[in-house]
């Protein structure tokens, strides 16, 4: 998330800090969830955002919400979406003003304001409705500003926090976000379509082998569409390069201006059809079949008059010419048809498998996966930006591609922001690089090595480059969802695990050191004369304070150990494999490490001990998770009795507490 110092907050927004029951912060997360799987899985806008909008005011505990879009002329917001609003805010448009909303949209800032009704910026129509507090995030798809996403408190003075405001700027961008990747998917959708109805032409004319008669379908084509008195077909040979005449409509086609002349020259060489008048008694037309950026010959179409063609007839031959193009290299083109029918297909398979994952090194074992079923691969890396002044990192390698020479070129590509091909490079014989752009901005690239040279075309290179911008938007994903998660699972004041986290890992450590066989400690750590701390220096001290407790206790832990708040200036810890002897070890550690040194803080230098207690788990006790950390809350107690700054330890196998 953004950090609140790019965030505008305006009125009394309160403390800042929420204190939600467990209940309350699992139904937000579920809510949460629910609202990203319903935006990730959307195709049509329309179709999804009454919920989304229901679930957005659930979500922060507001009375309504809007999101008023952009208009298509840039100049006022319309009030698209609504939920709990008036009919009569229904397509409400504001034209652009120094409005809240307008401000957000032209700051690109969240804004916070409770007391809204007192705010110089209020919107008249809000106030009559009793609106007294306003949530608002920009809403922005491919990185421009389309609209503002907006909640309330109705009729009821209770502030919103700037909790509520960075959920609901999360929200925003997963939205801007949807709508950008609705937008390209009907965009895909229609150039599919556009691809369908030509390949529908080219089975037209393709289903004739037979080129005579193919010649003639072409023809009776031609003569379908426009005025055509005659007509005749260039083409170029592919062996000698020359121009011949290979179809004929006219017996005498000198007659009919159907010659290889100067203007036929002119039309090859510049690549450009022609419509000739002459003198006001003939039309000659001379059309460029093309395949691909290679010229394949001229379509020449002659009327007895003068006939002035419409841009529409130009198109429709433009297109016709370079179906017949296509039709006269058939064998050509079912294979490169084939290959590229697979090859959408398996792209839009990869693209919904990487939409549903969140997991990094997951998406990127896609990315793998997919690449190895569109190009040859005898070697793979993903190379992403590290920082605008920073070279790019490799942070994934399969196969002949781990080497600097390797790394280097994919640096090059994201440097200079466009995909390159080589041949006998140091990195081998064939290698190609895709950019992966994220809204026009290189973010990283696709690298893939082939031991055999000349292994890759454009067209990998094309497919290569749209796998990219899906594993762009999925690597993008994955972080805004990390983000999302990483505020519903830590504990915002220490960072540690919060205690329904913490609950959450240590079952897991639990059953699977009974699966194992192996212990599992648990110890449970009490700040001493915590209370006084926030008496004499104040609760920001005491907030620095568990600051650095946790991170003294985390710095003594191992990697799979697990600690978390278990509340207020009480923190748990798990440690997995960890008999009695080691766990008093490591609870003295801590004890020590808190004791060693004074806590420097804004408001002076603190000195404080902790109390721990402990017990463990060993295989073949016949006790459940929540007995053992009883066990270690009692040790504690008798800690905290016996004069603090102490660690006592629940022995094991007599039910008594002994010192650490």
């Amino acid at each position: 998330m953004n950090s609140t110092a790019h965030i505008r907050v305006v009125a009394d927004t309160g403390d800042g800090v929420e204190h939600e029951s467990v209940t309350s912060t699992l139904r937000r997360e579920r809510r949460l969830n629910l609202l990203t799987q319903l935006l990730h899985s959307a195709h049509n806008i329309e179709s999804i955002m009454p919920e989304v909008m229901r679930l957005v005011v659930d979500l922060v505990e507001a009375d309504a919400g809007a999101l008023p879009l952009i208009t298509q002329d840039g100049e006022k917001l319309e009030f698209r979406y609504t939920f709990g609003m008036p009919e009569s805010l229904q397509g409400l448009r504001l034209p652009r003003s120094s409005s809240l909303a307008w401000k957000i949209i032209d700051e690109r800032l969240p804004a916070l304001v409770n007391g809204y009704h007192r705010s110089e910026r209020a919107l008249r129509e809000l106030v009559e409705h009793d609106v007294r507090a306003v949530v608002g995030v920009p809403v922005v798809a491919d990185e421009r500003p389309i609209g503002v996403l907006a909640v309330y408190r109705i009729g009821r003075d209770e502030p919103f926090t700037v909790h509520d405001l960075n959920i609901l700027t999360v929200i925003g961008r997963q939205i801007g976000l949807t709508i950008e990747r609705i937008r390209h998917y009907q965009a895909a959708i229609q150039e599919a379509e556009r691809r369908v109805a030509l390949f529908n032409a080219s089975q037209q004319i393709g289903a004739l082998l037979d080129l005579p008669q193919l010649y003639r379908a072409i023809h009776q084509t031609v003569a379908s569409l426009i005025p055509c008195d005659s007509f005749a077909l260039f083409l170029v040979d592919p062996g000698s390069e020359r121009l011949n005449t290979v179809y004929s409509s006219s017996d005498r086609p000198d007659q009919d201006n159907h010659t290889l002349d100067d203007a036929v020259a002119q039309a090859i060489a510049s690549g450009q059809s022609l419509c000739i008048t002459g003198g006001g008694r003939d039309t000659r037309l001379l059309i460029i079949m093309r395949r691909g950026a290679r010229t394949l010959g001229v379509m020449s179409v002659h009327v007895r008059a003068t006939y002035v063609y419409s841009a529409s007839d130009l198109e429709m031959l433009d297109q016709l010419a370079t179906t017949a193009a296509i039709a006269i290299e058939n064998a050509r083109l079912f294979e490169a048809a084939r290959r590229e029918a697979d090859v959408r297909t398996r792209l839009y398979e990869a693209s919904q498998r990487l939409g549903a994952l969140f997991d990094l090194n997951q998406i990127y074992d896609e990315i793998y996966r997919a690449t190895t079923s569109l190009v040859p691969c005898d070697g793979f890396l993903i190379a992403l930006k590290m920082g605008e002044q920073n070279p790019a990192g490799v942070i994934y390698c399969v196969g002949r591609a781990y080497s600097k020479a390797c790394a280097d070129l994919a640096n090059r590509a994201i440097t200079n922001g466009e995909s390159l091909r080589c041949d006998h490079d140091a990195c081998g014989n064939s290698v190609l690089v895709a950019v992966m752009r994220r809204g026009g901005r290189v973010i990283g690239a696709i690298l893939v090595r082939a031991s055999r040279p000349y292994a890759y075309t454009d067209d990998d290179r094309s497919a290569l480059e749209l796998l990219g911008a899906t594993a762009a938007i999925a690597i993008n994903n994955a972080h805004l969802f990390a983000e999302a998660r990483r505020h519903a699972t830590i504990d915002e004041l220490t960072g540690v695990w919060n205690r329904r986290s913490f609950f959450e890992n240590v079952r897991r450590e639990f059953q699977r050191s009974q699966r194992t066989l192996h212990p599992l400690a648990i110890l449970m750590i009490d700040v001493d004369h915590f209370k006084s701390v926030n008496d004499t220096y104040g609760h920001a001290a005491g907030d620095q304070v568990l600051r650095g407790v946790a991170e003294r206790c985390r710095n003594q832990l191992r990697v799979i150990d697990i600690i978390g708040r278990y509340g207020g200036e009480e923190f748990a810890v798990a440690l997995p494999e960890t008999d009695i002897h080691a766990a008093g070890q490591i609870a003295e550690r801590l004890r020590i490490a808190v004791e060693r040194a004074p806590f420097v803080t804004d408001y002076g230098s603190i000195s404080l001990t902790i109390s721990v207690g402990a017990a463990v788990y060993h295989p073949g006790d016949h006790i459940t998770l929540d007995a053992v950390i009883d066990r270690a809350d009692r040790a504690l107690y008798i800690a905290k009795r016996s004069g603090r700054n102490s660690v006592r330890i629940w022995s094991y196998p007599a039910t008594t507490v002994t010192d650490g």
